[in-house]
C-alpha cells in the first residue's frame, strides 16, 4: 500500500508540472546490450520505444516511456554452464547427455523520465534520467540428447513478474524541420529482480534472482505539436 502510494504521488506530481506544457512522441529503435553478468548468458537484444513528451520549457523536458525488447539466449554459454553445474549429478548416474535450452527474455517498461537539453535550437545534446517499472516474460524450454538413447524434452515454463528499473544516459537531437528532430541516443539501465535461469543439482530449471544491466543504443525521431 505504501508503494502504491508513492507510484500516485509521482505520477499526480508528474501531470502537476506538465498541465500546461507543449506536448510532443518521440519513437526509437536499436540495439540492447547486456553488460556484466546478464552478457555470460544473453546476447544483444532489440527492440523499440515510445515515449509521450512534455516540454515545460527550452531546456527541460518530461516524458512517459513504453516500449519493447527481446534477449535471446547465448546457446552455447548456457549449454556451457548447464553441463558445469549438472556435470557430477550425470557422472553418478553414468549417463552421457547433451542438455539443450531456449531462454527468450520480454521486457516492457513504463518509467518516467526527465532530460535537460542544451546547445542551439538546430543541435540539442542532452542528459537524461528515468526511473520506474518494468515487467518482464521469461520463456524456457528444451531437451536432453542421451547419448546412444532417447532424447526427453523438458516441459516448457513460461514466467512473468515485474519489478523496479533505474536508467542514464544521454544523446542529441538534430532539428529537421520545425517539428521534426532526429534522435540518436545511449543510456545505461538497471533492472532489478529478473529470474535468469540456472540449474540445479536436481537436474531442474530454475530462476534465479539477478540484477540485470544494458547499455542501450538508440536512434530515431522527435516530433513536437
Amino acid at each position: 500500500m505504501k508503494n502504491l502510494k508513492y507510484y500516485v504521488f509521482i505520477i499526480a506530481a508528474f501531470f502537476a508540472v506538465t498541465v500546461n506544457a507543449q506536448y510532443g512522441i518521440n519513437v526509437k529503435g536499436g540495439a540492447y546490450i547486456p553488460y556484466g553478468e546478464f552478457a555470460d548468458r544473453y546476447t544483444t537484444g532489440v527492440g523499440g520505444e515510445l515515449t509521450f513528451v512534455f516540454v515545460t520549457n527550452p531546456n527541460f523536458e518530461f516524458g512517459f516511456t513504453t516500449g519493447y525488447s527481446r534477449y535471446s539466449a547465448d546457446k552455447d554459454a548456457l549449454h556451457q554452464s548447464l553441463m558445469e553445474d549438472l556435470e557430477d549429478l550425470l557422472g553418478q548416474m553414468n549417463i552421457d547427455a547433451i542438455i539443450n535450452v531456449e531462454a527468450p527474455l520480454n521486457i516492457i517498461p513504463l518509467v518516467l523520465n526527465i532530460k535537460y537539453l542544451f546547445g542551439s535550437k538546430k543541435f540539442k545534446p542532452y542528459l537524461c534520467f528515468e526511473g520506474g517499472l518494468f515487467f518482464y516474460e521469461l520463456t524456457t524450454k528444451g531437451n536432453v540428447e542421451v547419448v546412444n538413447g532417447p532424447t526427453i524434452d523438458i516441459q516448457e515454463y513460461t514466467e512473468q513478474s515485474n519489478s523496479t528499473m533505474l536508467g542514464i544516459g544521454g544523446g542529441m537531437q538534430f532539428r529537421l524541420t520545425k517539428k521534426i528532430f532526429f534522435d540518436i541516443s545511449a543510456k545505461w539501465s538497471i533492472m532489478n529482480n529478473i529470474r535468469l535461469v540456472e540449474a540445479d543439482v536436481n537436474e531442474e530449471k530454475k530462476g534465479i534472482d539477478k540484477t540485470v544491466q544494458t547499455i542501450g543504443l538508440l536512434g530515431g525521431f522527435s516530433y513536437y505539436f
